[in-house]
């Protein structure tokens, strides 16, 4: 592992970072590990009221859609 790299350095390898970050954890004890995961953890992101009204209008006409093209395979079977 290169120890002259700075932290600004543009030059370095993502392999590079993900084992300095292996070597990070490695070091940290069980209780900042903890806290180190809970930081990095990604949660369930909180939507924006019209947000949730668009997914859910997008829900309900996929399900719009798929009846209609289960009517339509039933009809062009008969």
């Amino acid at each position: 592992m290169n120890t002259d790299l700075k932290p600004d350095d543009h030059n370095v390898k993502s392999t590079e970072l993900s084992q300095r970050h292996d070597v990070v954890r490695s070091l940290l004890e069980e209780d900042q590990l903890v806290a180190f995961k809970q930081r990095t953890r990604f949660g369930r992101r909180k939507f924006s009221p019209g947000l949730k009204i668009l997914l859910w209008a997008l829900r309900i006409y996929v399900i719009a859609m798929l009846i209609i093209v289960i009517i339509q395979i039933v009809r062009t079977l008969h």
